[in-house]
Protein backbone atom coordinates (compact mmCIF):
# COMPACT_ATOMS: atom_id res chain seq x y z
CA UNK A 1 0.00 0.00 0.00
CA UNK A 2 1.12 3.01 -1.06
CA UNK A 3 1.72 5.72 2.11
CA UNK A 4 0.58 8.74 0.21
CA UNK A 5 -2.74 6.46 -0.22
CA UNK A 6 -3.82 7.13 3.41
CA UNK A 7 -4.22 10.99 2.47
CA UNK A 8 -6.06 10.23 -0.82
CA UNK A 9 -9.96 11.46 -0.14
CA UNK A 10 -12.89 9.63 -1.84
CA UNK A 11 -16.58 11.13 -1.82
CA UNK A 12 -18.81 8.23 -1.65
CA UNK A 13 -22.38 9.12 -2.65
CA UNK A 14 -24.68 6.26 -2.33
CA UNK A 15 -28.22 5.84 -0.99
CA UNK A 16 -28.70 2.61 0.41
CA UNK A 17 -27.59 2.94 3.89
CA UNK A 18 -26.02 -0.53 4.06
CA UNK A 19 -23.85 -0.71 0.58
CA UNK A 20 -22.90 3.00 1.85
CA UNK A 21 -21.65 2.09 5.20
CA UNK A 22 -20.14 -1.14 3.69
CA UNK A 23 -18.34 0.56 1.09
CA UNK A 24 -17.24 3.23 3.65
CA UNK A 25 -15.40 0.50 5.69
CA UNK A 26 -13.95 -1.41 2.80
CA UNK A 27 -12.21 2.34 1.55
CA UNK A 28 -11.09 3.16 5.27
CA UNK A 29 -9.79 -0.16 5.81
CA UNK A 30 -7.74 0.49 2.24
CA UNK A 31 -6.06 3.29 3.56
CA UNK A 32 -8.64 6.09 2.06
CA UNK A 33 -10.07 9.00 3.56
CA UNK A 34 -14.17 9.08 3.14
CA UNK A 35 -15.88 11.80 2.57
CA UNK A 36 -19.44 11.55 2.86
CA UNK A 37 -21.30 9.14 2.49
CA UNK A 38 -23.99 11.80 0.97
CA UNK A 39 -27.28 9.61 0.84
CA UNK A 40 -29.36 12.48 -1.81
CA UNK A 41 -27.87 13.92 -4.79
CA UNK A 42 -28.05 17.80 -2.85
CA UNK A 43 -25.60 16.77 -0.57
CA UNK A 44 -23.19 15.14 -2.89
CA UNK A 45 -23.23 18.37 -5.04
CA UNK A 46 -22.77 20.02 -1.99
CA UNK A 47 -19.70 17.65 -1.36
CA UNK A 48 -18.30 17.61 -4.52
CA UNK A 49 -18.46 20.93 -4.71
CA UNK A 50 -16.80 21.97 -1.51
CA UNK A 51 -14.58 19.29 -0.28
CA UNK A 52 -11.14 18.59 -1.29
CA UNK A 53 -11.08 15.34 -3.28
CA UNK A 54 -8.70 12.88 -5.04
CA UNK A 55 -11.58 10.45 -6.82
CA UNK A 56 -15.06 9.64 -5.95
CA UNK A 57 -17.45 6.49 -6.21
CA UNK A 58 -21.12 6.98 -7.25
CA UNK A 59 -24.52 5.20 -7.67
CA UNK A 60 -25.72 6.06 -10.41
CA UNK A 61 -29.60 6.14 -9.13
CA UNK A 62 -29.72 7.73 -5.73
CA UNK A 63 -33.77 7.20 -5.01
CA UNK A 64 -34.77 7.44 -9.15
CA UNK A 65 -32.72 11.05 -9.49
CA UNK A 66 -29.36 10.09 -11.93
CA UNK A 67 -26.12 11.42 -10.04
CA UNK A 68 -25.15 12.49 -13.51
CA UNK A 69 -24.95 16.45 -12.01
CA UNK A 70 -22.32 15.70 -9.16
CA UNK A 71 -20.27 13.60 -11.77
CA UNK A 72 -20.16 16.70 -13.95
CA UNK A 73 -19.32 18.78 -11.38
CA UNK A 74 -16.52 16.42 -10.41
CA UNK A 75 -15.32 16.48 -14.02
CA UNK A 76 -15.32 20.05 -14.27
CA UNK A 77 -13.20 20.10 -10.65
CA UNK A 78 -10.75 17.51 -12.63
CA UNK A 79 -11.58 14.69 -10.20
CA UNK A 80 -11.97 11.57 -11.20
Amino acid sequence: QPADRARRRLLVVEDAPLVALELEQVLIEAGYEVVGPAMTLERGLALAGEEALDGAVLDVNLAGRLVFPVAELLTTRGVP
